[in-house]
């Protein structure tokens, strides 16, 4: 008599697709995490970020958690305890990614030279020294799209407030120091 098998891989896989387009389209949604262009790789090991002044490999990481799920909603076909199941799942492995990422981040930054002690500083003045460290482009309408993101110890609401008279004149004096180096640089790498 032939062995019965309970599996069903085509049903897994096409739960396997669908967790991963769920996943995709919530990164998209995220303040971080939607902001990185995604490149689908097929090798393990490291990666190299930096190469000089010092170099930094980083490993590759796989995110996973263990979720249980109950066999009646799948019988019932349950939809809402099966959505938060997954929206659950994904801001657990979402939260370890930004982890991650920002560890990597700030690997490369301390490598390259580009990281800022903000100790005693408040967030303004913070902001506005590491702008003073970075290389800024600038697209066709002179937007330089710099963002910061920081923990909310360091925040202490400051985002949602805009700077003082005095340290918004600071900022806008960078930016435009910044845009004409931009601009220059662009006019000798046109000449050579």
């Amino acid at each position: 008599m032939p062995k019965l098998s309970y599996r069903l891989p085509h049903y897994d896989g096409a739960i396997i697709r669908l967790l991963r387009e769920i996943k995709d389209g919530l990164d998209k949604t995220h303040l971080v995490l939607g902001q990185i262009q995604k490149i689908s790789v097929v090798h393990g090991g490291t990666t190299r970020q930096v190469s000089e002044p010092s170099i930094v490999d980083t490993e590759m990481r796989r995110f996973s958690s263990l979720v249980t799920a109950n066999s009646e909603w799948i019988c019932k076909t349950e939809v809402s305890p099966f959505v938060d199941l997954v929206f659950g799942l994904w801001e657990e492995l979402s939260k370890d990614a930004e982890k991650y990422l920002f560890q990597t981040v700030g690997k490369t930054s301390e490598a390259v030279g580009n990281v800022h002690d903000a100790h005693g500083q408040d967030f303004w003045d913070a902001q506005i020294e590491a702008l003073k460290k970075l290389p800024i482009r600038f697209d066709k309408d002179g937007n330089h799209n710099i963002r910061f993101y920081s923990g909310p110890r360091e925040t202490r609401g400051a985002r949602e407030i805009v700077p003082p008279p005095e340290q918004q004149r600071r900022l806008d004096k960078v930016f435009r120091a910044k845009r004409e180096e931009y601009d220059a640089q662009k006019r000798t790498r046109r000449l050579s």
